[in-house]
């Protein structure tokens, strides 16, 4: 199934002049594919914190692209990043078509490139883009090819000397979905940029052509994000839409999105369901003997109107506590495991009003410490999900109980990065 918008190039608004300067096309070959993984800014703004379940992000990944003269000579390598956000659910069933949706993104084309390109005459390109393959592991397919059905660009202009700026898709305001993919019977899945490939012919106004290929892979490691798989196998597709993606410009070879994880937990012996939103920076990749922190991290609860419902039936009114443990799990790394509330994150007072959920930043002012993390003696790579959780409340500013939430099952990865 191939996407609902077709992808192409399009020239960012500060060259709104649509002069498109040559090799637009190479940058659209590589950043068409899609999504990310976890989080921004102080306290998470309420309109940015997606649905119970969905994950949201924005990531730059660091490419290479070999550039082929003639289809056989290699010329040059063109280093960059690819600037890509999109949506994916945080957990899978076995089995479970799903996608990853909203997809959209840039990429910039240094200065340098297009300064050389007029020593030769060159004014213009024609581009047809013959493979963008975004790989999902474990799945199947195990990879889609979303340019399977070539997407071809016509006399791309170009100014000499300045950055070329280039965006898909074409259209403002549209986007991309890929898929669908089955999930395997269990384990996990990890997104990843796998391939590449436009075929380039450059033009000049007398005449002159050179036909040329960039063939793009990334360059520091390709995994995007890890969804779990686990539970009742059945599940209805996974294809969202309509989540909020308003994230900063991530530096390159790094993560800023939200996860919101669905959570069970058990309030004066009665089960509840929630979610607990966590938010930051962090990197795609890291270098062995290095570790990194979450940077801007913070948090969200969601209380969900079915369980506001059931708070109000119960003869609650009104909600405050503190939420006293919110673990985060390591796989490869160290520590084994960390509370990031373990100093307690204050929950304001908060009417209940039946039928109408209830968002809350965590905490309402500042950041969380979230690291350093640090990779295990020869672990390729680091994953970070999130653990059980725990919080005591005061009901109707005089009830008090306890709430404890065990870890989401399957798990929720916040971040999977390799070791290089």
């Amino acid at each position: 199934m191939r996407p609902k918008h077709r992808t192409g190039a399009r020239l960012m608004p500060e060259r709104r002049t649509g002069r498109r300067r040559a090799l637009a096309a190479l940058a659209a070959a590589v950043f068409s594919f899609a999504l990310l993984q976890p989080p921004p800014a102080q306290a998470l703004p309420l309109d940015n914190v997606p649905e119970v379940g969905v994950d949201t992000g924005r990531f730059k990944l660091p490419i290479n692209c070999k550039i082929i003269l003639g289809g056989v000579l290699p010329i040059f390598n063109l280093g960059s990043d690819v600037d890509v956000q999109g949506v994916a659910p945080v957990q899978l069933g076995p089995g479970q078509e799903f996608w990853l949706t909203q997809g959209s993104g840039n990429i910039t084309i240094p200065s340098w490139l297009t300064f050389l390109a007029p020593l030769l005459g060159i004014t213009k390109a024609d581009a047809r883009v013959t493979d963008l393959s975004i790989g999902a592991s474990n799945s199947t397919p195990a990879s889609i090819n979303i340019a399977k059905e070539p997407v071809e660009i016509k006399d791309i202009a170009f100014e000499p000397g300045q950055p070329l700026k280039v965006g898909l898709p074409l259209k403002a305001g549209e986007t991309f979905d890929v898929g669908p993919y089955t999930a395997p019977g269990s384990g996990s899945v990890t997104f990843k940029f796998d391939h590449a490939v436009a075929e380039i012919t450059l033009k000049s106004d007398w005449g002159f052509t050179l036909p040329i290929t960039a063939d793009c892979t990334a360059s520091q490691g390709n995994a995007l994000l890890t969804v779990a798989v686990g539970g009742p196998a059945g599940q209805p597709p996974a294809k969202i839409h309509g989540a909020p993606l308003n994230f900063p410009e991530p530096a390159s070879n790094e993560v800023v999105g939200i996860i919101n994880a669905p959570y069970t937990c058990t309030l004066g012996g009665q089960p509840v369901d929630v979610g607990i939103a966590v938010g930051g920076h962090f990197p795609l990749s890291i270098k062995k003997g290095t570790n990194f922190s979450f940077t801007n991290a913070s948090g969200a609860l969601t209380i969900p109107a079915k369980t506001v419902n059931k708070l109000l039936d119960m003869g609650y009114t009104t909600a405050a506590g503190k939420v006293t443990k919110l673990e985060l799990l390591t796989e490869g790394g160290t520590p084994a495991s960390m509370n990031v509330a373990a100093n307690g994150i204050d929950i304001p007072t908060t009417p209940l009003e039946r039928d109408k959920k209830i968002v809350l930043s965590l905490p309402t002012n500042g950041t969380l410490t979230a690291g350093p993390f640090g990779a295990a003696p020869g672990s390729t790579r680091i994953a970070v999900a999130l653990g059980s959780a725990a919080a005591s409340f005061t009901f109707n500013g005089s009830t008090s109980a306890s709430a404890t939430c065990g870890t989401p099952a399957p798990l929720v990865y916040l971040v999977d990065t390799p070791v290089i």
